[in-house]
């Protein structure tokens, strides 16, 4: 089983620090960390929707929604493995392809939650995404010690209930500063 870094992102949101000398993928990007640990970390973007409605995915497993849908869009969740559906979610964590992240969220990659989704079985939260972000073994570790991310503690509220173009200020509320004005690059006075 692979270690866990006693320093672990784990269980927490990262916002990309933007830098006014290179734009990146991950600009204005909050993302919540999955897993951590010495073989690598994982996430999902929590704030990237795509032009793709929800009820689409659904009509093209023809699968059946009885239901009203929480998340009109899809997520991008990064740039790993794009055409691979996740879905972050609150409890029940009961589904064949489930890694429960803590006691209340887990990651699921199997289509029985999909299934319950649309029958109205399914989580009462949850998002759907199109692709993950990872990093390589100690990548995501040097990448926040170059202030390349700033972290802050998971927010059930924030994750699930406030809407994606929303998340990064209702972050930023709760942390005190706005979190697109703090950079990584820094100067001479």
């Amino acid at each position: 089983m692979p270690s866990e870094n006693p320093e672990t992102c784990k269980d927490k949101l990262l916002y990309f620090s933007p830098s006014e000398k290179h734009f990146s993928y991950f600009t204005d990007s909050l993302i919540y960390i999955c897993d951590h640990n010495s073989e690598g970390s994982m996430g999902i973007i929590v704030n990237r929707s795509t032009n793709i409605k929800t009820i689409d995915l659904f009509n093209s497993l023809k699968l059946k929604v009885v239901s009203d849908l929480s998340q009109q869009n899809l997520l991008l969740g990064g740039p790993v493995n794009p055409d691979a559906v996740f879905v972050l979610h609150g409890k029940p964590l009961k589904w064949d392809s489930t890694v429960k992240v803590t006691e209340e969220i887990a990651l699921t990659t199997s289509g029985d939650i999909l299934e319950s989704i649309a029958s109205g079985d399914g989580p009462l939260n949850y998002l759907i995404a199109l692709g993950y972000s990872g990093w390589n073994p100690k990548q995501l570790d040097e990448e926040l010690v170059e202030n390349v991310w700033i972290q802050s503690p998971a927010d059930y509220e924030i994750i699930f209930n406030t809407p994606a173009k929303d998340q990064v200020n209702a972050l930023s509320k709760k942390v005190g500063f706005d979190l697109r004005m703090v950079s990584p690059d820094f100067g001479n006075a």
